[in-house]
């Protein structure tokens, strides 16, 4: 087929679509550990709708792991088929940190919040962390999520199925550059899952044919652009986790950690959100030829608020009742978001870029 036919062809398939009835978007998925729970509650909220139809999923560390809950759920059993296997998830994440020594500790629990900072297990764990080496704490190089993504995933028929595209990034370790493992490449594995996941004060770097990677997080919290170039939808639903804004200084040792924390994870989603906002202002300018790029609508949903109190040693709390709070906040937040905006997917740009991101 000549180059000239697949255009025609695209064009034909994208017109379809575009009079289908239904709501075509991929879906970007910021990472941060037990936190990703609340993307767990906005999807299931989403895929209660049946017109939703993802064809495209992006995501880093915890998003990843969302991503391809989500890409293997709609393989086997559609929109519904993605809510059940994204609970499996979180179900088996919850039950193997019932062991886990990451656990709220009494004056936590007494505050009512859902941080591990008065945890004898957390703070001790720190402290060897900021001492030793993974590879002093962890010879072996055991990974505890190694046997959940071995049980609950199915590489070989993600890495065939074509309904849903995956991208995961990872952070090469020796140049610092980001890479992509997707199933358009066949790429999905058990290590480029735990790749995406690879923290490295906790893990040894992940090898995958013959090079080390660490987490997406810090090249790609999550990435934007495979959305845009290698998928169909002009929609992309952002579904963010850190908190942009601050409401207070920082001033002790931990929340200085846990704001630079913040801002590092959500620098390279910013400087991508700008690019595509500066192209739209190119595009509506007339400043760029009409046509001659694609022109993307933004939605993003979020609750900052949930997050306010949150540190970085809450996304190592994968105690039950603080998932199922984070779950139960990720659906308030979409539904809230879905009265105001779902009649504009297809449409229109729903996200204050310039407030949220510029």
């Amino acid at each position: 087929m000549s180059k000239e036919n697949e255009k025609v062809e695209k064009f034909e398939k994208v017109e379809k679509k575009a009079h289908d009835g239904k709501k075509h978007l991929t879906i970007a998925m910021q990472g941060g550990g037990a936190h990703g729970a609340f993307t767990w509650g906005v999807l299931d909220r989403l895929f209660e709708e049946s017109d939703i139809v993802v064809e495209g999923v992006s995501g880093a560390s915890a998003g990843g792991m969302n991503a391809v809950c989500t890409a293997q759920g709609i393989m086997e059993g559609g929109n519904d088929g993605a809510r059940r296997m994204l609970k499996k998830y979180w179900k088996i994440t919850s039950e193997a940190g019932k062991t886990s020594i990451f656990k709220p500790g009494v004056l936590d629990v007494l505050a009512g919040k859902y941080t591990m900072h008065n945890s004898p297990g957390f703070v001790f764990y720190d402290f060897l962390c900021k001492v030793f080496s993974p590879y002093q704490l962890n010879p072996l190089g055991i990974n505890p999520l190694k046997d959940i993504v071995k049980e609950l995933f199915n590489f070989d028929k993600l890495n065939e199925f074509d309904g849903v595209r995956v991208f995961l990034s990872a952070t090469h370790v020796y140049t610092g550059k980001i890479k992509i493992f997707s199933n358009i490449r066949k790429e999905l594995s058990v290590d480029t899952m735990l790749a995406t996941a690879c923290l490295p004060t906790i893990f040894n770097a992940v090898m995958v044919k013959g090079e080390y990677y660490w987490d997406g997080g810090y090249t790609g919290n999550p990435v934007m652009y495979p959305l845009i170039y290698d998928c169909e939808p002009d929609d992309i639903m952002l579904i963010k986790l850190n908190p942009t804004h601050r409401n207070r200084l920082p001033v002790t040792a931990g929340e200085i950690g846990d704001r630079m924390n913040e801002i590092t994870n959500n620098t390279s989603i910013m400087r991508e959100m700008r690019s595509m906002h500066f192209i739209r202002e190119l595009m509506d300018k007339k400043i760029i030829e009409p046509g001659t790029m694609k022109k993307m609508n933004i939605h993003l949903i979020e609750d900052e608020e949930v997050f306010q109190d949150l540190g970085w040693s809450s996304k190592l709390n994968t105690d039950e009742e603080f998932l199922k709070h984070l779950f139960d906040a990720g659906r308030v937040a979409a539904d809230k978001w879905m009265a105001k905006n779902y009649d504009k997917i297809g449409k229109e740009t729903t996200a204050s870029i310039v407030e949220e991101f510029v």
